[in-house]
């Protein structure tokens, strides 16, 4: 569509205004939103041309990057755009004040973090808009996103599933004040963040016990994995671990290869053993693997997804789950915004027993 794009307006130094040195806002907020007030008050209209980047380095004394970031944050608010040249206008003059936002920023996004997400949004109190990103597992990402927001005005709650190694939240995060914070699935250790979270350790051991009737006719308990390991796999080892040993069955962790020729030689699954499996791959691997060795799911050979997706119940032989509400985890992160505080307990962890685990 075009646009009509005017002339640069030229804005004197005191209309411009000035950096206030003593003030906790970052410098590209605080030109952001001097320019948001001109705008505003009629002075820079619809198609007006804003200054350069250049001449908001030379007025304001600051760096390209925080030049750039203010103009950044204007185009966010949708409220400027820019030129193939590179020149920023004035794309908007109807907005009122920003919603207070919301950032759920995970690790990715999966069927279960979806169910999370969907009991956020379907508990929040209206009048918010929640962002969605993901860090791809990655702290870098993490960190820069979660500077990102830190640094907007109208940010309620900033709500993060941590990387699965945790190595470098704790030393980051530690110096920072929980105030908006919220940590979503996990804790990270030696932290006192708020945080609405699953047990992988106690939770599991406590669900298991609590079907031990269906599972004590199995004689192996195998936890089916990637070759690669990391705390919260460590810490469901831990609880799976321990139940097999209370209940007197051989446990074995089974790392399988990346590839799909290697991970199907170690994958052999024999008459009494039952899976837990981590990895939607992994589970189509032994359901393969069963067939092939005439071993029936269910009555030979027991299978269980480690957290529940959609097409678990849908299958041929439908797999049973090891799993916490997602859905409630995500109504109680709600409640951080709307009460300010959360559970201290984690949400319960239940194995919902399918045809994958009976006779």
């Amino acid at each position: 569509m075009n646009r009509y794009i005017g002339e640069t307006v030229k804005l004197t130094s005191e209309e411009l205004g000035s950096i206030n040195e003593a003030s906790n806002q970052p410098k590209f907020l605080q030109i952001a939103d001097r320019l948001r007030e001109l705008i505003d008050c009629g002075r820079l209209s619809l198609g007006d041309r804003l200054p350069s980047v250049n001449e908001i380095i030379a007025h304001f004394s600051v760096s390209r990057d925080t030049a750039v970031k203010a103009y950044q944050e204007l185009k966010d608010r949708g409220l400027i755009e820019a030129t193939p040249n590179k020149a920023c206008f004035v794309s908007n003059t109807l907005l009122t004040d920003d919603p207070p936002r919301i950032l759920f920023l995970a690790d990715s996004m999966s069927p279960f973090k979806e169910r999370l997400y969907f009991g956020l949004i379907d508990s929040l109190p209206s009048g918010y808009y929640v962002d969605i990103y993901t860090h791809g597992d990655d702290f870098d990402t993490l960190r820069t996103i979660y500077e990102k927001y830190r640094a907007m005005r109208n940010c309620a709650a900033m709500m993060i599933i941590p990387t699965s190694a945790q190595n470098r939240e704790y030393e980051y995060f530690r110096y920072v004040n929980p105030g908006n914070l919220l940590f979503l699935d996990r804790r990270v250790s030696g932290l006192r963040h708020p945080a609405v979270w699953q047990d992988f350790r106690h939770g599991f051991h406590s669900a298991l016990v609590a079907q031990t009737a269906i599972l004590s006719r199995y004689t192996r308990l195998v936890f089916l994995t990637k070759f690669y390991t990391n705390p919260i796999i460590e810490e469901m080892k831990e609880g799976l671990s321990r139940f097999a040993a209370g209940a007197r069955i051989p446990f074995h962790q089974l790392r399988a290869p990346f590839t799909d020729r290697d991970a199907a030689a170690v994958i052999q699954p024999e008459a009494g053993d039952v899976y837990f499996i981590l990895d939607d791959h992994l589970l189509s691997q032994l359901l393969q693997a069963c067939e092939a060795r005439n071993l029936r799911v269910g009555p030979d050979v027991g299978a269980v997804a480690i957290n529940e997706g959609p097409l678990y119940p849908a299958l041929k032989v439908p797999v049973s789950v090891l799993s916490a509400d997602f859905y409630a985890l995500g109504a109680e992160a709600a409640g951080f915004i709307a009460n300010g505080s959360v559970p201290a307990a984690p949400v319960e962890t239940r194995l919902t027993v399918r045809a994958s685990l009976l006779p």
